[in-house]
């Protein structure tokens, strides 16, 4: 085979690799900026804008009985605070639950100082154990909302 030939089919090998295996989960710090319900955030990281999902609860989305309260007991906990956040893959209670992206948010595990926010949320009662993705690692009791 010819040297072009070969570079060819080393540009394939490396085009097929980064389509067919999603990145590497990360670890991102960084301050939160904004809050789009009881799950969901956007935080500024030494990488940029991150949108992130909160892994293993499940709030009230924008419309929803419930979704205001929600909202605001999250900005209350982390907006203007620096949080700490853990990909899924990167050892989190929804590591082979769920993928580490979903549509444009990096779904993580996420820390503010050593308080786990999803346990927050659920404690709160404004966020529900979403078992599913969580392996019921969120599940406050039986009396607790949950969604399978």
């Amino acid at each position: 085979m010819n040297r072009e030939a070969r570079k060819c089919g080393l540009y394939a090998a490396i085009l097929a690799a980064t389509l067919c295996f999603p990145a590497m989960a990360a670890d991102y710090l960084g301050t939160v900026t904004s809050v789009a319900d009881g799950d969901t955030f956007t935080m500024e990281a030494e990488t940029g804008r991150v949108r992130v999902r909160i892994c293993g609860i499940d709030a009230p989305e924008r419309g929803q009985p419930g979704y205001g309260q929600a909202a605001g007991v999250l900005a209350n906990l982390v907006e203007g605070k620096i949080v700490h956040c853990l990909q899924v893959g990167e050892g989190t209670p929804c590591d082979g639950k769920s993928k580490p992206i979903s549509r444009d948010r990096i779904v993580a595990q996420c820390f503010l100082d050593k308080l786990d926010i999803a346990e927050e949320m659920t404690k709160s009662g404004t966020a529900c154990d979403w078992a599913k993705f969580s392996g019921g690692h969120y599940k406050i009791s039986d009396s607790t909302c949950s969604r399978k």
